[in-house]
């Protein structure tokens, strides 16, 4: 038992530092702050703690979330917009409940989950509990149960906006009956203000933490700090800009694209929605335009610009329809074709190659042993043999195959993810990965 919980923590505490150095705002740091060490930006955001019908308290700058998470003894729910700060805040709660946990033994190991990939809401959510432990740190089911019952694990759940609406009030009142059932030491969970707004039922949680939009001034200090005091002459006095501004996500990726913004042609668009978009494409070419210290191609054999764009859009287009956050490339399915042509050639060569290649086979060697006649009766049981039994690694090689020929990905696919990392369009853990953030994923979506 102590092997899997100091297995398990050294995976989680891996994932931490690995999702924080890939975000953003470290991105500003390492390379806007030309700084050795780079000065570390600060919490930018002003955080209120409410509990219950009391008035709500602020945060001093310098308090952290674990000062929050000790007072209200482990039970936060962490509201916020959309690219808001949620998930960096619960990523620094982590990073200090793994450092708590790996010094004393009878502390509960903190793990990471995401409900966008909750999708059956007729079965206990301790049950999409336990196979998320075992899909992403490969923890045996039994394990996972006797830490639910043994309260040796604090749940720490992201993404509850991700939850489609319909579902949402199941998802909480599940939650909340996992509460009551193995009474959880630690629980927090993150959601946007307008998901749990919309919710009749509550959270059995002790407190809320409020994580509030960027104001003008603290948006000039970040910029400033980051030396992008250009941008902030150009924006403070564009209300819409400054409105855009305001969400910290934004904020970095405007300070990171900045070179690729015409603002004149920003300006012009009427819609939130119209300036979100332009922000995003202005952010991928730069994030192509930068020089990639991590050469996963040679010098001028990169992918070009629209092919990145269309394997990564492909890529969301393919999560999104299997209701999915993350990819392995492992986890290659004959369900990523389309139902137009793909899927049946698929299947019509798989099943070629499998029949020829058993019915030769056997056919063969009774010819040999028999005669010509058993040899054809032989060959005809192997073919069938074939469609039933296939051939190692012949799956995967055709799949493979028909996904490179039609354009959806590059022939060294784990070499394209990996530098889709570096250029800060996705997020690597191991072998696991995801779009830096949500925003940016549903964006390549609709490309």
């Amino acid at each position: 038992m102590q092997r899997n919980r100091d297995k398990l923590l050294n995976i989680i505490k891996r994932e931490v530092l690995q999702l924080r150095s890939q975000s953003l705002h470290h991105a500003v740091v390492v390379n806007l702050v030309r700084q050795s060490p780079p000065q570390q930006l600060k919490r930018s955001w002003d955080i209120e703690v409410k509990v219950g019908k009391r008035p709500s308290f602020h945060l001093p700058q310098k308090a952290s979330i674990i000062q929050v998470f000790d007072r209200m003894k482990g039970k936060l729910l962490i509201l916020g917009n959309s690219g808001g700060g949620k998930t960096t805040t619960l990523l620094e709660l982590a990073r200090k409940l793994v450092i708590r946990a790996k010094k004393n033994p009878n502390t509960p190991i903190p793990v990471l989950l995401d409900l966008s990939t909750w999708q059956n809401p007729n079965r206990e959510i301790s049950g999409w509990l336990v196979d998320q432990l075992r899909f992403k740190y490969n923890i045996p089911s039994k394990i996972t149960y006797n830490w639910l019952e043994n309260q040796q694990i604090s749940l720490l759940i992201d993404g509850f906006e991700q939850v489609s609406p319909e579902l949402s009030e199941h998802c909480l009142e599940a939650i909340n009956k996992l509460s009551i059932d193995f009474q959880p030491k630690h629980l927090v969970i993150c959601s946007s203000f307008t998901a749990y707004r919309n919710c009749k039922t509550r959270f059995r949680l002790n407190a809320a933490v409020l994580l509030q939009p960027l104001t003008a001034s603290q948006i000039k200090d970040y910029l400033l700090v980051a030396r992008s005091r250009e941008l902030w002459n150009y924006i403070h006095d564009e209300p819409e800009l400054l409105n855009l501004a305001a969400t910290p996500l934004m904020l970095s990726m405007m300070t990171l694209a900045y070179e690729e913004i015409l603002i004149a042609a920003w300006r012009r668009i009427n819609s939130q929605q119209g300036r979100e978009k332009y922000l995003f494409n202005a952010y991928i070419r730069s994030q192509l335009a930068q020089e990639n210290k991590y050469q996963w191609y040679s010098r001028g054999k990169e992918p070009l610009p629209e092919e990145i764009r269309r394997w990564l859009s492909w890529l969301a287009k393919r999560m999104a329809a299997e209701n999915s956050y993350e990819f392995r490339i492992e986890k290659l399915q004959p369900n990523l074709l389309n139902y137009n042509g793909e899927l049946q050639v698929y299947q019509f060569i798989v099943n070629f190659i499998s029949v020829l290649f058993w019915g030769f086979i056997l056919g063969f060697i009774f010819t040999l042993v028999l005669g010509l006649s058993e040899g054809l009766i032989s060959g005809a049981i192997g073919g069938l043999l074939g469609i039933m039994l296939g051939l190692p690694g012949l799956k995967s090689l055709v799949l493979r195959i028909i996904l490179f020929s039609n354009g959806h990905i590059p022939w060294n696919y784990r070499r394209f993810l990996k530098y889709s990392a570096s250029r800060l369009f996705l997020q690597r853990v191991g072998d696991r990965y995801q779009f830096i953030h949500h925003s940016l994923y549903e964006h390549f979506t609709k490309m």
